[in-house]
């Protein structure tokens, strides 16, 4: 069965067709939501709202859309609401990070170099992060991203971030 065919049960109001959506979609939403909130509570919490959204919003959803974006849009949107509702709303490069010396062992290094990057992660806007969680974790390209964030692909951030 296809995602327009449970989308169409689910408007009929069948609970196990959105039960279905629901475990297709929740580690995504999860991953989307920690990126942006930085704590794996708070992004179990949002994505119950996303899913809570997304139940009462069905009817609205246009079948010849992605799901999966319109998905993501709630998340993103849920999560930066608990950001804003919990002030820690974090303003962009508040604090440097101090860097430490180059080590020698991998491992070790792999590890520094993530804690770095968390905390670079924390220092972004929760619009920053999440443009740079969909983009990373859901492949969305820049114009996908300026659909969901009401913005041109030429005004996100991720246009100036170098590709890989």
């Amino acid at each position: 069965m296809d995602e327009k065919e449970i989308i169409l049960q689910c408007l009929q109001g069948n609970l196990d067709a959105f039960a279905r959506l629901v475990d297709h979609f929740q580690y995504r939403v999860i991953a989307v939501a920690c990126n942006i909130t930085g704590d794996p509570e708070e992004a179990r919490d949002v994505a119950q709202d996303t899913f809570v959204q997304a139940f009462i919003n069905l009817d609205t959803f246009d079948l010849n859309r992605s799901f999966k974006k319109w998905l993501m849009g709630i998340t993103v949107k849920r999560s930066i609401d608990r950001l804003r509702k919990s002030k820690s709303f974090i303003k962009f490069f508040k604090a440097y990070i101090k860097m430490t010396p180059m080590v020698q062992n991998p491992k070790t290094r792999m590890i520094e170099d993530s804690l770095i990057l968390q905390d670079l992660l924390k220092k972004l806007n929760a619009k920053e992060r999440s443009i740079l969680a969909l983009q990373i974790n859901e492949g969305f390209s820049a114009r996908e991203l300026g659909n969901i964030f009401n913005c041109s692909d030429q005004a996100t951030p991720l246009t100036k971030i170098p590709s890989r």
